[in-house]
């Protein structure tokens, strides 16, 4: 009986083998026991710097995963002089598998746990850098944005999120959309008389050149009233300059809310009304 045929290793691919097996390991054990204490401080300085919050890295250290090697920071402190402090559990980064690499554009995958919720996605780094990935559960009271000067809103978000910077011929600013969900929140604002709770709030915004944002038929739902709301917020060089073209759609569930609101739109005998908000995102007006 003839015995199995032998398989012979080419000698080269055996040579060759034995260095790029050893650089391998090296780079393996210099990935291990890199000073990341180091690293973490630079980070975090870097982060101040960029964003103009306090940073505190409790742990930087090497992370192995099936996407591949990153990163691991846990016990992130981030905090505005003034405002609550935010406890991220782990921020995991590491080389995103994306095509921007081709394009010369860093892309970075980055996967945040948190006491106020929980994000991952890929980062684009650059004047065309952008966001695309997802929000779970973020409570959105404890985030530090500037628009919750002008617009009081919180509950509980869930979002897929899909922008980027655009080009010159896109107008330099915004690209992309942004589909959301809040659960058991409250609107409000110097336009309305009173906060307004809501069971859900949800719809998509979309970012473009002209105009900066188109409100995609977002819907409220509350005890109180429901509403859909559709328009556009327009380019401003200054926050809070943008033009609005806003036009709601409400019913009121409560006719104690109905009272209240009848300086401003007032409602049918079936509760039912319609508002036009115009001015700009820090002086709406209302007719």
């Amino acid at each position: 009986m003839a015995g199995a045929s032998e398989i012979r290793v080419p000698r080269w691919l055996v040579i060759t083998s034995y260095p790029v097996g050893a650089i391998c390991l090296t780079a393996f054990f210099i990935f291990l026991g890199f000073p990341y204490d180091l690293l973490a401080g630079r980070l975090s300085h870097y982060v101040e710097s960029a964003m103009n919050v306090r940073v505190h890295i409790g742990d930087l250290s090497p992370h192995i995963g099936l996407g591949g090697p990153g990163l691991a920071a846990s016990e992130v402190l981030v905090a505005r002089e003034g405002e609550q402090t935010i406890v991220l559990q782990e921020v995991v980064v590491r080389p995103a598998w994306s095509l921007a690499w081709l394009r010369g554009t860093p892309a970075i995958h980055i996967d945040v746990t948190s006491e106020i919720g929980n994000g991952a996605g890929t980062l684009t780094v650059g004047p065309m850098g952008g966001w695309d990935g997802s929000l779970e559960s973020v409570q959105l009271a404890y985030l530090p944005l500037a628009m919750l000067d002008m617009v009081e809103i919180d509950g509980i978000l869930d979002a897929s999120v899909d922008v980027h910077g655009a080009s010159a011929e896109e107008g330099g600013s915004l690209v992309g959309t942004v589909n959301f969900e809040l659960r058991e929140g409250t609107l409000g604002s110097d336009a309305l008389p009173v906060a307004v709770p809501f069971d859900r709030l949800y719809g998509t915004l979309r970012f473009g050149d002209d105009p900066y944002l188109t409100v995609e038929k977002v819907e409220l739902e509350g005890p109180l009233i429901e509403a859909t709301i559709q328009g556009q917020v327009g380019h401003a060089k200054d926050l809070g300059g943008q033009p609005l073209a806003i036009e709601v759609a409400y019913r009121v569930r409560d006719p104690n809310l109905a009272r209240i609101l009848g300086s401003v739109g007032p409602p049918g005998d079936d509760g039912r009304a319609h508002l036009s908000i115009s001015g700009t995102l820090s002086k709406p007006a209302i007719r």
